[in-house]
């Protein structure tokens, strides 16, 4: 009898764990492949506009993905490009991938070159990674100064930026940074502006450099602050913040400063999601509402309602929005007692 049973429980045993072996390895509809050279606060919110898209409407559906996500890595260009290519064979060989989201042109030229058959969704994501002209930039950083201005009506204003660490060999982050100051320099004009680009030094961390620059900027009657896309300056300036990804911390300030050592005057950034980090308020392109459209395309593809094969998203800065930041507002009421956004400013929000 205690035979019997034992054998019972054995095949109920077997028959359960042959089922969950089963059902773990039931394939999904699709493999969607992720691609970019870098991560940005950019590219983090299309990513996350997409993911948070697309898992509704494969829902919808009645269908099931999977997203492997692969970063190129080197930082020259021929290191990158052969990472890429790399990354291209492992999502569409091994992997499987139906269509890849490029969120990087280098990543767009890959598959373009390398596996120029496979579905490919192209979101122009993080500026630092585009080949831009000065004048795509320009609406948006003349938006960015009137809130500046708005702000800061009666005082001067200010730049501040981390100068490239090889003025010979610039990326393409340090040529489209330099765009952004330009035109804010040309905008706000030489007579009522503070510009300071500070070198990195290996004696003095970038906190320190941020800390000490706007402290004599404050003291110089700077009324408002312009940083422009710079993922290290927007991650110092109020101190510490884990990567929303959760898979790395490549946005925290090694120090960990204090918000009010650094965040004690309005900072207008040249992101939106940026601006979550030191900024009171600022006009950038909506990345999340990239993402949606992105996932919109890609679903359209994969289920066949659209059959192109390869589709660009462009960035539209005319069509970007205004924002502000109620956390570190209220953080500057603190330190500057009788201080508060402008009406003005919260009006252009809504």
């Amino acid at each position: 009898m205690k035979k019997r049973i034992a054998v019972v429980v054995l095949l109920v045993v077997i028959l359960a764990t042959s089922l969950f072996a089963f059902a773990g390895c039931k394939k999904t509809d699709y493999v969607i492949g992720i691609m970019e050279n870098s991560e940005h606060f950019s590219s983090d919110m299309v990513y996350k506009g997409f993911r948070e898209t697309l898992t509704k409407l494969m829902s919808g559906a009645g269908k099931t993905y999977k997203i492997v996500y692969r970063k190129s890595g080197g930082d020259k260009e021929a290191d990158i490009a052969a990472s890429e290519k790399s990354n291209v064979e492992n999502l569409v060989s091994k992997k499987g991938a139906n269509i890849i989201l490029a969120l990087s042109q280098s990543s767009a030229d890959s598959v373009l070159a390398n596996a120029s058959k496979t579905p490919m969704v192209f979101a122009q994501a993080a500026i630092a990674d585009r080949n831009l002209q000065k004048e795509d930039l320009r609406i948006q950083v003349e938006k960015q100064v009137e809130v500046m201005k708005l702000i800061a009506p009666d005082a001067k204003l200010g730049i501040l930026y981390c100068k490239p660490a090889d003025a010979k060999n610039k990326t393409k982050a340090d040529i489209n940074m330099e765009m952004q100051i330009e035109l804010a320099r040309e905008i706000i004009g030489a007579e009522n502006l503070v510009e300071v680009g500070y070198d990195k030094q290996e004696e003095m961390t970038h906190d320190g450099h941020v800390r000490i620059e706007l402290n004599k900027m404050k003291k110089d009657g700077v009324g408002c602050v312009f940083i422009p896309v710079d993922n290290t300056l927007a991650s110092i300036a109020f101190g510490p913040k884990v990567h929303e990804r959760g898979n790395t911390n490549i946005y925290t300030s090694s120090n960990g400063i204090e918000a009010r050592e650094v965040a004690n005057m309005p900072i207008v950034c040249g992101d939106i999601n940026m601006n979550e980090f030191c900024g009171v308020a600022t006009y950038a392109v909506d990345y999340y509402a990239m993402g949606v459209q992105a996932a919109q395309e890609v679903f359209d593809i994969l289920t066949g309602k659209n059959e192109n094969k390869q589709v660009e998203i462009k960035t539209d800065f005319a069509k970007g929005k205004y924002v502000v930041n109620q956390k570190v507002i209220d953080q500057l009421k603190k330190e500057n007692k009788g201080w508060d956004i402008p009406q003005a400013v919260r009006d252009l929000v809504a």
